[in-house]
């Protein structure tokens, strides 16, 4: 199988930066990781070559510094990664991140399967896997837990609204991985070694993918932030009277209320 994983440097919550005149957000080595729910993705990706054989490619659009999550993607098993990287790709939202990564992955050639992660940390929109099967019309199954090829057919299950469902489709096709898929596994020292000694990876500019440049970047993008505004931040503190099974039952209802907890 010929699998593509689309991954993403996220920003650390606790350490978010903006640029003062774009608004976009700043990106530096020591406030960056890669994604969490892209993990899975290729997580998964990892479970299919072993079973099936194949190749993994994992592609990420970014500033330079972005190389960091491929090299953590090889030392998971990935055989080859590509960095989409170029100054005007800067500040995209997720449709001109979509376009970018389509036009990365046409690049590539042939394929199989993409899989993606369902949502990104620092975003949270669940939109660039739907927008880039959109964007390379591809048919896609959104938050499978489970593959298995049958044939040239692959049969994917997932959970929705509390029933499980199981699908099959030819590929290729898009798929976004829930974190219901396989348990994580962490790299080998060994593994880490050859990822960050000599493994080499490629990187595209917008020249190298053809791309269109008012397709790209902030001239690319639907949505862009015009104002940013500092939310103080409110605290309280209750105290509970009572033994202790009236506390508890008054927390739970307070919870409630707030729609913390069902």
């Amino acid at each position: 199988m010929k699998i593509i994983v689309c991954v993403k440097q996220v920003l650390a919550a606790d350490r978010i930066k903006f640029d003062p005149r774009t608004y976009t957000m700043v990106r530096t080595a020591d406030n960056s990781y890669i994604n969490p729910n892209d993990l899975f993705a290729l997580q998964m990706a990892v479970h299919l070559k072993e079973r099936y054989g194949g190749r993994i490619t994992a592609v990420t659009m970014g500033p330079p510094i972005s190389e960091e999550v491929l090299r953590e993607a090889m030392a998971l098993g990935v055989d080859r990664g590509v960095l989409l990287s170029d100054r005007r790709f800067a500040g995209a939202d997720t449709l001109a991140t979509s376009y970018v990564l389509g036009m990365g992955i046409r690049k590539l050639g042939d394929f199989d399967l993409v899989l993606c992660g369902t949502v990104s940390t620092d975003s949270d929109t669940g939109q660039v896997g739907p927008q880039l099967a959109e964007e390379m019309h591809l048919p896609q199954v959104t938050g499978v837990e489970k593959i298995e090829k049958q044939g040239s057919t692959l049969r994917l299950e997932r959970t929705s609204d509390g029933f499980r469902e199981v699908m099959e489709v030819t590929p290729p096709v898009l798929v976004t991985v829930s974190r219901r898929a396989a348990p994580l596994r962490l790299p080998g020292l060994l593994d880490i070694q050859d990822a960050y000694g000599g493994r080499t990876f490629d990187c595209y500019t917008l020249e190298d993918l053809e791309a269109e440049e008012n397709k790209v970047g902030l001239n690319g993008s639907g949505i862009w932030v015009t104002e940013l505004a500092q939310v103080p931040k409110q605290k309280s503190c209750q105290f509970i009277k009572g033994d202790p099974r009236h506390q508890v039952q008054t927390l739970m209802e307070k919870l409630r209320e707030k729609n913390l907890i069902d």
